[in-house]
C-alpha cells in the first residue's frame, strides 16, 4: 500500500530529522541511558533559520525555487489543520511537471505555478510539526533564513550550529512521539482485547483480528503475489486516513511489501471476499507510526475488498 502522502518528496533533505529511519548504533546502553536522561531545549528562533534555510538550499539544488509567502501560508494551514487550498489533483499535476523538468532541463529553475508547490511543502510542515506537539515556527527567522540562503549571504548560523539545531528538536521530536507512542498502544490494546470478543471476530495466531464482510470463491493470494484491491483504512476511533474508494480506482501492489498485517491477513481471503481487518501497531507501522494521520502504537481498521490476484498490466 503506498504512502498517500508521496508529496513529502519535496521537502528533501530539510527534513529527513522526522521521517527518515533511525540508524542502529553500537552505543553502550550505559551510554544511551545517560543521553536520554539531559534536557534537550532547542532554540526555537535557530531551529526556524536553519529549517527555513535549509529547506531553500535543498530545494535549489533541484532548481526547485520556493516561494516564501507561500511557504508560509502554507505552514499556517498545516498548523491550524484546515483543509489545503490546492486539491490533490493540481498538486499531483505541478509534481509531475516538476518531476519532467527535472529530467528534460538541468539548467533553469522550475516555475512553480501558483506556489503549489511551495504551499504543499509548507503545508506538511505543520501537519508533522503539530502532529508531533511542536510549538508555533518562528516565521520570521524562517523567512529570514530562506532570504540568507537566496540572496547567498553568510548564514547566521554555521553549518554546524544549523545541525545542531536540527538535531536538538529531532531529541525533542523523538521523546514526545515515544510518549504518545506508549499512551496510543495501550489504549489499542483495550480496543483489540475487547474487540476480540465479539460475535463473528476471528483471531489469527499472531494477531490481526477479522470478520468476514463477504466471503468470494475465487483463489487465495500467495505472499509472493501481487494483488489488486479496493480499501479504507481507519484508526480506532474512526477516523478515515486512506481510501482508495475515494480516489475512485482500485490499487495493485506486491503482497510482500506491505505491512505484515496486510501480507497475513489478504493471503486469507478468496478473491471476491470482503474482510474487515484489525491489525496491532507491531503488524502495522509500529512505533513510527507513518506521516501525520496515523500515530505511532496505533492499531488500525481496514475494510480490503480483494480484487484479483496478478492482474495484468
Amino acid at each position: 500500500m503506498k504512502n498517500v502522502l508521496i508529496f513529502t518528496l519535496l521537502l528533501f533533505g530539510a527534513l529527513t530529522i522526522f521521517a527518515a529511519e533511525e540508524k542502529e548504533t553500537e552505543t553502550a546502553p550505559a551510554e544511551k541511558q545517560e543521553t536520554t536522561k539531559q534536557e534537550v531545549k532547542p532554540n526555537m528562533k535557530d531551529f526556524s533559520y536553519s529549517l527555513g534555510y535549509e529547506m531553500y538550499t535543498n530545494n535549489k539544488k533541484y532548481k526547485l525555487v520556493l516561494s516564501p509567502e507561500k511557504l508560509i501560508e502554507g505552514i499556517d494551514d498545516g498548523y491550524a489543520n484546515a483543509a489545503p487550498k490546492f486539491k490533490q489533483d493540481d498538486v499531483k499535476a505541478q509534481h509531475v511537471a516538476f518531476m519532467a523538468h527535472m529530467q528534460a532541463d538541468g539548467e533553469s529553475d522550475f516555475k512553480d505555478e501558483k506556489g503549489i508547490l511551495s504551499y504543499f511543502t509548507g503545508f506538511q510542515v505543520g501537519k508533522n510539526f503539530t502532529a508531533n506537539g511542536i510549538d508555533s515556527l518562528d516565521k520570521n527567522e524562517i523567512l529570514a533564513g530562506i532570504k540568507d540562503a537566496e540572496e547567498g549571504k553568510e548564514p547566521r548560523l554555521d553549518e554546524a550550529g544549523r545541525k545542531a539545531s536540527m538535531a536538538a528538536m529531532d531529541e525533542v521530536v523523538k521523546a514526545k512521539a515515544k510518549a504518545k507512542a506508549e499512551a496510543v498502544k495501550v489504549e489499542s490494546k483495550k480496543f483489540l482485547e475487547e474487540n476480540a470478543k465479539k460475535e463473528g471476530v476471528k483471531v489469527t495466531e499472531s494477531g490481526p483480528q477479522y470478520t468476514v464482510i463477504k466471503e468470494g470463491e475465487g483463489a487465495k493470494p500467495k505472499a509472493t503475489d501481487t494483488v489488486k484491491v479496493h480499501y479504507k483504512g481507519t484508526l480506532v476511533d474512526g477516523k478515515e486516513f486512506d481510501s482508495s474508494y475515494k480516489r475512485g480506482e482500485p490499487i495493485s501492489f506486491p503482497l510482500n511489501g506491505v505491512i505484515k498485517g496486510w501480507t497475513e491477513g489478504l493471503q486469507l481471503m478468496p478473491v471476491g471476499s470482503t474482510y474487515r481487518f484489525f491489525i496491532p501497531s507491531d503488524l502495522g507501522y509500529g512505533d513510527r507510526g507513518a506521516g501525520a494521520d496515523i500515530p505511532g502504537g496505533a492499531a488500525l481498521i481496514f475494510d480490503v475488498e480483494l480484487i484479483e490476484i496478478n492482474p495484468e498490466k
